[in-house]
């Protein structure tokens, strides 16, 4: 918590020299990331309240950020880091490219999008550290390509969005459990 610690800090000379910096991220981070963007609300009433400055509301985001890096490893890495603004980016892409497959929103407080975003997490870290493993399940992949044609094809999208922007790609196991998750979003 080291990062956090020196970031209020340049939070507080930047609020003292009138700089705010804007997160454009910042409601993506509140919907992926509800209960640190509520610890990053009380930490700045508590800045508020011991320091008797107030930091732009910005800076929410930021603290979020950074606890939910000291929540991936625990050790606050430039990498962890990296791993939560890909994150954060990819799941409202991967979120977009289901709506326009499916032609309809999906309900993001569902308990389906909940687990679709731990899944998309799980996914995204594996694929940063060297993708994934081929499995013995491309059988059972490619009967469920056929039998569930919509929920191949979003998670074919997802897959070519992640290839072309990351040069990632997608193991047929992946792909099925994406699939799975995109049943449950279209149930929910």
């Amino acid at each position: 918590m080291v990062c956090l610690a020196d970031h209020l800090q340049y939070a507080l000379e930047r609020t003292g020299d009138g700089i705010a910096i804007e997160n454009p991220l910042s409601h993506e981070v509140a919907f992926v990331y509800p209960r640190e963007v509520e610890l990053g609300r009380r930490g700045i009433e508590l800045v508020s309240e011991r320091m008797g400055v107030n930091l732009p509301e910005s800076e929410i985001t930021s603290i979020a950020l950074h606890l939910v890096n000291a929540e991936v490893d625990g050790m606050g890495s430039s990498q962890d880091m990296d791993l939560v603004m890909k994150s954060t980016v990819i799941l409202e892409r991967a979120t977009q490219v289901i709506e326009g497959q499916l032609g309809q929103q999906l309900d993001r407080t569902s308990y389906a999008y909940v687990r679709f975003v731990a899944h998309l997490r799980f996914l995204i870290r594996r694929l940063m550290r060297g993708g994934c493993k081929e499995t013995e399940n491309s059988g059972l992949f490619r009967q469920a390509a056929r039998d569930f044609p919509d929920a191949y094809r979003c998670a074919a999208g997802i897959n070519e969005y992640l290839k072309r922007d990351y040069n990632w790609s997608c193991s047929d196991e992946e792909m099925l459990y994406l699939m799975m998750h995109v049943n449950r979003l279209r149930q929910s």
